[in-house]
């Protein structure tokens, strides 16, 4: 167990990290988004452990993820709550485009949005910076370490904010391309709490 511990050590795996980041009033989470804890001890000695902690990363639906704050006791606080899209823009080193409107498939939103996004992700391509374990993103440096892992590989960067459109959607904030968006409830993405200090 003791050399695959050291080998997440070295890649910068901070599993065990107990921070908060305040930033204009408003307190962050900055915990690992991988829980050695959810391992078992079988897992612990595999040689695929460094995918089966990228497996469980903090994901999950809006619903969940919105119990999931509301619910979080951490940093002897329990008053945690999914951020609004304007608290969770600065943790970003770009300004986000946002993406939004009432579309009904992909055709509607692509008229309105996919030139201005493409070009967008070329001006701020420059911004993105890597972590020890190969995440690329434009997120301010004091969370770049917790973050998970999100590269041209593994593309999944949204995070769930407040912001809801309607029972179905809501807004989801994308740190490697800076983009926001309305996601459908059921999808997946990670998960952020914030609180007022």
């Amino acid at each position: 167990m003791t050399k695959y511990i050291l080998f997440i050590y070295f890649l910068g795996i901070n599993i065990f990290a107990n921070e908060t980041i305040v930033i204009d009033e408003t307190m962050y989470q900055n915990q690992s988004f991988s829980n050695m804890a959810e391992l078992t001890e079988e897992e612990k000695y595999s040689p695929d452990l460094i995918n089966l902690i990228i497996e469980r990363m903090r994901q999950m639906n809006w619903s969940s993820a919105k119990d999931y704050c509301e619910n979080l006791e951490y940093g002897n606080f329990s008053d945690w709550r999914l951020p609004t899209h304007q608290e969770f823009e600065k943790i970003s080193l770009v300004k986000i485009y946002y993406g939004l409107g009432n579309y009904k498939n992909f055709d509607d939103y692509a008229k309105e949005h996919l030139d201005k996004a493409k070009k967008h992700l070329a001006s701020i391509k420059q911004y993105r910076i890597k972590s020890k374990i190969g995440s690329e993103l434009v997120v301010k440096k004091e969370f770049l370490e917790n973050m998970p892992l999100i590269n041209d590989q593994h593309m999944l960067g949204e995070f769930w904010v407040l912001d809801q459109r309607d029972k179905e959607y809501a807004m989801t904030l994308d740190l490697r391309n800076a983009v926001a968006w309305w996601t459908t409830k059921t999808q997946k993405a990670y998960v952020l709490c914030t609180r007022q200090k």
